[in-house]
């Protein structure tokens, strides 16, 4: 029964994709690729054994698709995008924060707290607080992958949510730096209202 089905889907396959008179070239039941699974595969041994057939590894017989490279240049440029971007949205919110905090950061360098209490209690704080969000993200992730339809071509790699999770955390990490320094620059007199 299955085979019968297979078969009628390569037939129906066939009358689409040689459709053109001519375009099967004179082979009856023509194919497209045939791909071979296993260990020990030796690829100069298949071209020498099959004349007329062009044979490939799978990183090749995917790059020689038509449009595949150009189309995923476009969306590695877009997750390069994505990346800088990210930098400076979460640069800017945590400059924020740190402007809304500059009283409390006064305060405490009135009382002896130094600068390099300060920078570590920031780097901390935004180290916890985006590694939080980003685990919820990628817990959200898994689970909106959960409830997609099995049929639904859509593979969620783990290396690479891991790889892009390490990023946006380095991300959130350096742009700390930029409110450590606005931190180290704070006159305790002025932010505690005792110099205008």
């Amino acid at each position: 029964m299955f085979l019968a089905i297979r078969e009628l889907k390569h037939a129906k396959w066939r009358s689409i994709h040689f459709a053109a008179p001519g375009s099967d070239m004179g082979v009856e039941l023509p194919v497209n690729a045939i791909m071979l699974q296993g260990d020990g595969i030796d690829l100069d041994k298949l071209n020498d054994v099959m004349n007329g057939v062009e044979v490939a590894t799978k990183k090749e017989a995917i790059n020689g698709i038509p449009g595949y490279t150009a189309e995923n240049g476009t969306i590695m440029m877009m997750l390069g995008f994505l990346l800088v971007i990210s930098a400076f949205v979460i640069g800017v919110f945590f400059y924020v924060l740190t402007l809304q905090k500059a009283n409390q950061f006064g305060v405490m360098k009135a009382i002896g707290a130094n600068n390099r209490f300060l920078a570590k209690a920031i780097v901390s704080q935004i180290t916890l607080l985006a590694s939080v969000s980003i685990g919820i993200g990628v817990l959200l992730t898994y689970g909106t992958t959960a409830i997609f339809p099995s049929g639904m071509p859509f593979a969620l790699d783990p290396m690479l949510v891991l790889t892009y999770a390490v990023v946006l955390l380095v991300v959130s990490v350096f742009s700390s730096l930029i409110s450590v320094r606005k931190i180290t620059k704070i006159d305790p007199l002025q932010a505690i209202g005792r110099v205008e």
